[in-house]
């Protein structure tokens, strides 16, 4: 059903039969194929959570296949070029085959292009949730398995069907300021940028990302970065008014990480560039307002390393998320405070006034050792390559946070080895590493 409207697009606005053709057979295919899965597979009496990992898994790479047919059947990018698209959008990551032919594209594909990312931002288990799923038990695996856990309605069904009303809340809003500001003519760009700026996906409209637009609107696009790059859970508060409850220690963590990298770039860059791609990389978005390639290696570096570290959990970004990197730095303080005191002190694992189980920090520190050697990996491969450690570092950073910031390594022209790298990259950091280890697992399985 997602494909209809670029369909219809493409019938109405870009006049063009061949477009229309495609995005209705793609649709209708997916359509049929998803009713047969349906009736052959029938409903799974007990779900385990290793299988609700796995179909997570296997879910992203079938619908990005799905969405990689409008991009190749059309001959604008080949099947490889078409699944990188895809799998950028899907996973709200913003990295692009399409280079400097943004502008020239027929405005059916731009908006499947944003389309895909407004859909992947939330969560693909969420959508499919929010509307398909009446099993709370096997919702709640599928929730988990996407890299979710937090509530904010009785069930998870509820829940999934709340995060969408606020995402759709924010992104009418956000296209309507927009639209405000650049004037009704640019009310398709308003539109797309919206969607995309709310997944934290980053993928434009313009060859130029946001470097098109006057200074004002990156200004107004910062906060609703910040919304998108915030946990739901908090979202609930702010819409209520209980600012005291929505300003939380991740949240407040993200706004002084973003206040300290900026003033350490402005050192380098401009107020506005600075502020601008410190909030874009920490949340995940990945709109620019400068040639980041032309920055200097310390710049790059601050920039990787936001990139790394990520949004809120529960939000629509990805990468380390806020909270697990908050949980390692009062892990630190409290192992030393555990040596300081006798050793049979009960010392309770606090964050501000809510305690924690030490489990929490394995975990935490599990994924993160994980994530490090995923990215590190991928840089190798790269700086085999030619590429230097720091640009390598940050188009890695990039992708596995699925950020889509680049220094100008991604393009199409890029190694076929490179594009695969980077795929796995974005597929692995959108589903938090378990799920895609456990689909590798399956084969090995005892029966």
């Amino acid at each position: 059903m997602a494909l209809l409207l670029p369909g219809l697009m493409a019938y109405i606005v870009d006049g063009d039969l061949n477009l229309t053709a495609i995005f209705f057979f793609v649709g209708g295919f997916s359509l049929v194929f998803g009713f047969l899965s349906m009736f052959l597979l029938g409903k799974p009496a007990r779900l385990g959570y290793d299988e609700a990992l796995s179909i997570a898994a296997f879910g992203w790479l079938l619908l990005t296949f799905i969405g990689s047919l409008p991009f190749s059947f059309s001959g604008y990018l080949s099947p490889l070029d078409a699944f990188f698209e895809s799998m950028s959008g899907f996973t709200a990551t913003g990295l692009t085959m399409f280079g400097d032919r943004v502008e020239s594209l027929p405005r059916s594909i731009l908006f499947w292009r944003s389309f895909t990312q407004w859909i992947g931002g939330v969560g693909v288990i969420v959508l499919f949730l929010s509307v398909l799923i009446r099993s709370s038990g096997i919702a709640a695996k599928l929730y988990k398995a996407e890299g979710r856990t937090d509530r904010i309605a009785v069930n998870i069904v509820s829940t999934a069907r709340r995060i969408w009303g606020i995402y759709i809340l924010y992104t009418v809003l956000c296209i309507i300021g927009l639209t405000l500001l650049m004037g009704v003519g640019k009310a398709f760009d308003a539109v797309n940028v919206s969607m995309t700026c709310l997944a934290t996906g980053g993928f434009a409209v313009t060859n130029d990302s946001m470097a098109a637009y006057p200074g004002y609107i990156a200004v107004f696009i910062i906060p609703f970065m910040l919304l998108g790059g915030i946990s739901f859970a908090s979202h609930r508060h702010l819409l209520k008014g209980r600012l005291k409850d929505f300003f939380t220690i991740e949240v407040r963590a993200i706004l002084l990480i973003i206040f300290v990298s900026s003033i350490f770039i402005m050192t380098r860059q401009g107020a506005l560039d600075s502020t601008f791609q410190t909030a874009s990389a920490l949340t995940g978005t990945g709109f620019s307002t400068a040639n980041i390639a032309q920055w200097d290696d310390f710049s790059k570096f601050i920039l990787s390393i936001l990139m790394v570290l990520g949004g809120g959990y529960g939000s629509t970004s990805s990468a380390l998320k806020m909270i697990r990197v908050v949980i390692i730095i009062y892990a630190v303080a409290w192992v030393v405070k555990k040596f300081l005191y006798s050793r049979k002190a009960v010392i309770p694992f606090k964050i501000g006034r809510t305690t924690y189980p030490v489990e929490e920090i394995r975990i935490a520190t599990l994924y993160a050792i994980l994530y490090i050697i995923v990215l590190c990996l991928g840089a190798v491969v790269f700086m085999a390559g030619g590429h230097t450690a720091a640009d390598s570092l940050f188009e890695v950073a990039s992708a596995e946070g699925n950020v889509g910031l680049s220094v100008g390594i991604t393009n199409a022209s890029m190694h076929a080895y490179e594009k695969v790298v980077l795929i796995i990259e974005m597929w692995v950091g959108r589903l938090e590493i378990f799920p895609v280890l456990t689909l590798l697992a399956v084969p090995f399985r005892k029966r």
